[in-house]
């Protein structure tokens, strides 16, 4: 009787949850790589597109930009929100993504979409 009891205190899987290091990559990869277009896409290597390889790191929180708010304010008051927005995402994704393995695979599929989904944007008002 004392190893079925054992048994129902042992946890559901043995496998440890990822690494900080690979979660972050990986969700790194998925967060930044549908903004690809911005290398890839034909066309001069001007001051515009460089502008836009500059400001890579918060373009996965495009979608502020489309606010009212920032009507008249200076721009670098929306590239602040933009790369808080996506730090906020991106600290929620880590969370989620260190649980398991299972959830790993979740939350690169959340990071995929979100960026998708501004990546699409930013494209629209290239």
């Amino acid at each position: 009787m004392a190893k079925r009891s054992q048994l129902f205190m042992l946890p559901l899987s043995e496998s440890r949850p990822p690494s900080r290091l690979s979660a972050l990559l990986l969700i790194l990869i998925a967060f930044y790589s549908p903004f690809a277009w911005i290398v890839l896409r034909v066309g001069p290597w001007d001051a515009k597109r460089l502008l836009w390889l500059k400001s890579w790191p918060a373009l996965p929180g495009f979608i502020v930009r489309s606010l009212d708010v920032f009507d008249g304010r200076p721009v670098w008051t929306s590239y602040a929100a933009m790369g808080t927005l996506a730090f906020i995402v991106l600290v929620a994704l880590l969370r989620i993504a260190r649980i398991s393995w299972p959830w790993l695979v979740v939350a690169m599929l959340l990071a995929a979409g979100f960026s998708s989904w501004n990546s699409w944007f930013a494209f629209q008002s290239w």
